[in-house]
């Protein structure tokens, strides 16, 4: 029997990058995935890798989606296996020049999208299930212009092990994956020149332990290893996948 044979999931953020790449390792081994997005024609492009990757329009920014999403999950699968909480996005600025609107649409995104989207999921989600959380090394580093982005992923661990708490009496279990610096489609959303984008990976390289910058592949594999029954007696933690950035 494969890995996820006769399971469903939910995964927020998933037509690219990181949240698809473990889309693509859940219906590989089995399994049944509703991946949400707010880009209608990198959803579409999505779907069609595999015939068992469903995926809504939903932008979990919006404190109000989350109830859409849990319907549609309900009318795909009735009850779920396991969620990941995975949509969010960088960028933020130095102290004096950051904004209201800015700080409303990271919190609301990084944030409120965690809160709202475990909230409305946790009732259909089966005793024993999983729900991972993407948070980020930056939690752990001080990075100048990124005071903004970094709260709202410390947030995110603080929730982590608030809803561990509270989700134990039924054996569901809460992690946070915290990805250092990896190659996704994010990195080059960042709105820079090539060039620029160029230089600062060649900084990120050099300044990393391992020397390089992780891919999506590798950040996948522990949120399957998370999202699967060979941790069922993991929870409340949180893994680090940065090449030791973030601990060294």
């Amino acid at each position: 029997m494969a890995r996820f044979t006769d399971k469903a999931f939910v995964i927020t953020g998933g037509s690219s990058g990181i949240g698809l790449t473990t889309a693509l390792g859940i219906t590989g081994a089995g399994g049944k995935v509703l991946v949400t997005g707010s880009n209608a024609e990198k959803l579409k492009e999505a779907a069609a890798l595999n015939p068992n990757i469903r995926t809504l329009l939903n932008d979990a920014g919006d404190l109000n989606a989350a109830s859409a999403l849990a319907a549609e999950a309900k009318k795909l699968f009735g009850q779920i296996d396991g969620v990941f909480l995975n949509a969010g996005k960088g960028g933020g600025a130095p102290l004096g020049q950051i904004t209201p609107a800015m700080f409303s649409e990271l919190f609301n995104l990084n944030v409120g999208g965690v809160v709202f989207g475990a909230q409305a999921l946790a009732p259909m989600l089966k005793d024993g299930g999983s729900i991972v959380i993407t948070a980020s090394a930056a939690k752990d580093k001080g990075m100048a212009g990124a005071a903004i982005y970094s709260a709202t992923k410390g947030a995110v661990r603080s929730l982590t092990k608030a809803l561990t708490r509270e989700l134990a009496p039924r054996q569901i279990r809460v992690n946070t994956l915290s990805p250092g610096p990896i190659q996704t489609p994010i990195f080059a959303r960042l709105g820079r020149p090539p060039e620029m984008l160029e230089k600062l990976a060649s900084m990120i390289k050099a300044n990393n332990p391992l020397g390089r910058m992780g891919t999506s592949e590798e950040a996948a594999a522990v949120a399957l290893f998370l999202l699967s029954d060979e941790s069922t007696f993991v929870t409340g933690s949180d893994y680090a996948v940065d090449g030791g950035e973030a601990q060294l």
